[in-house]
């Protein structure tokens, strides 16, 4: 993706960056001290990020002292460069533009009436363009694309997305031959792991487990601020968890997946089911007898509402996803777990339940030590997070005060 440092200049000015970046404020004096590099070295390399524009003085944040020159405080400037990312969920596009320090300048969002290779490149350039709209686009580091489903090692191509129908795209190749900028693809559920661990939930937290409830259910994990994706791309499949061995069959070929049990259509149909059973609810207005017509967000407002039945299925539903997430604490026993997707809207209607089955069905060790709380950065997490992918490739493979390439313009 990126070229590595080649020289001891480059990686004495990536020390610096990262020292600044998780520890803005600091003075040459502390960074020497915290880099072992001696003071001539720290001297020229601050210099050389002063005049890139890159590092910034804070001269408001001077402690006066009675002797000497005060230590002047140094952070990494923000605005100096730029990063876009963006969330494909199959229905919608939804792009953030942010800083270096990923946050967000501007989103813009599409709904997406099919989910074609092609047409989602034409909404990812579309995308592109518009948030560059009245800014200097040779700021722009790259883009990071969160889709649904695993990944390479190499963070360019889509190795299977069965909920928009894809297998083996080279979706990050073709984007950059479309915007002449470096991408990077991750599977969107990882993508909001990183948004949440960085910028949302878990900042100051060792790992982070996110899990997405929509179409399907899946999850990303962060520990010690790398992405955790498994030898093939395709950790955090905790939707296709076996829930009932003779359970229906779900479209990954298995029986009894969570996805079945807990997932945005699996609410929707176990509310039709009950409604043909007999059992009443608003909803058959609202759906004006239509019952087919009856969708997740339905079924979650109505619930908000107080319908009855409709609550019924959401806290059943969240009982399921419960076990799943039991399951995932027992195994790898994060800090914090973030429930995000199509079940924000509910709130504790749906969290409380599932945190008493995490509880009942937990090592205590391991239930006491993940905090489980709904995604405060909402719907924006995966954009923001792939946002990040493009930040961490400056901050740890590119050459900060080399001149950046502008965008195509004809883009």
């Amino acid at each position: 993706m990126a070229r590595q440092p080649t020289s001891i200049r480059d990686i004495n000015q990536l020390r610096i960056l990262e020292l600044l970046r998780y520890g803005p404020g600091m003075s040459r004096a502390e960074i020497v001290r915290q880099s072992g590099l001696g003071k001539a070295t720290v001297s020229t390399i601050v210099a050389d990020l002063l005049a890139a524009g890159v590092v910034s003085e804070d001269e408001t944040d001077i402690q006066v002292t009675s002797i000497g020159r005060p230590p002047v405080p140094l952070k990494i400037n923000g605005a100096a460069r730029m990063a876009i990312g963006v969330e494909l969920t199959g229905s919608q596009c939804l792009a953030a533009l942010t800083d270096l320090y990923a946050e967000p300048l501007r989103f813009v969002s599409y709904p997406m009436l099919e989910s074609s290779v092609e047409s989602s490149l034409e909404c990812v350039t579309r995308a592109v363009r518009e948030l560059l709209e009245g800014q200097d686009a040779a700021k722009l580091l790259g883009v990071g694309v969160g889709v649904p489903g695993p990944v390479d090692a190499d963070h360019l191509r889509v190795i299977q997305a069965e909920n928009i129908g894809w297998t083996d795209v080279p979706f990050g190749a073709m984007l950059q031959q479309r915007i002449s900028k470096p991408v990077m693809v991750v599977k969107r559920q990882a993508a909001g792991a990183l948004g949440e661990y960085w910028h949302g939930a878990g900042i100051g937290k060792p790992s982070l487990l996110y899990i997405s409830v929509g179409i399907g259910i899946g999850s990303g994990m962060v520990v010690r601020g790398d992405l955790y994706e498994g030898t093939s791309g395709s950790a955090g499949e905790i939707g296709h968890i076996t829930i009932d061995p003779d359970g229906q069959r779900c479209k990954c070929g298995n029986l009894g997946c969570l996805e079945t049990f807990a997932s945005s259509p699996a609410v929707a149909a176990r509310t039709r089911q009950l409604i043909k059973g007999g059992r009443t609810s608003a909803l058959v207005e609202s759906s004006k007898g239509v019952l087919e017509s009856i969708t997740s967000s339905m079924v979650f407002d109505a619930a908000v509402r107080g319908d009855a039945l409709a609550g019924e299925v959401v806290q059943e539903a969240a009982r399921h996803l419960g076990i799943g997430v039991a399951t995932a604490v027992n195994l790898l026993n994060p800090s914090m777990v973030v429930i995000g997707g199509d079940v924000l809207g509910v709130g504790e209607l749906f969290l409380q339940p599932l945190r008493d089955v995490v509880r009942c069905r937990s090592f205590s060790i391991s239930c006491a030590a993940a905090e489980i709380v709904l995604s405060p950065l909402g719907h924006r997490a995966a954009a923001i997070g792939a946002a990040t992918l493009a930040i961490d490739r400056f901050f740890t493979l590119v050459d900060p005060v080399s001149e950046v390439r502008c965008c195509n313009p004809d883009m």
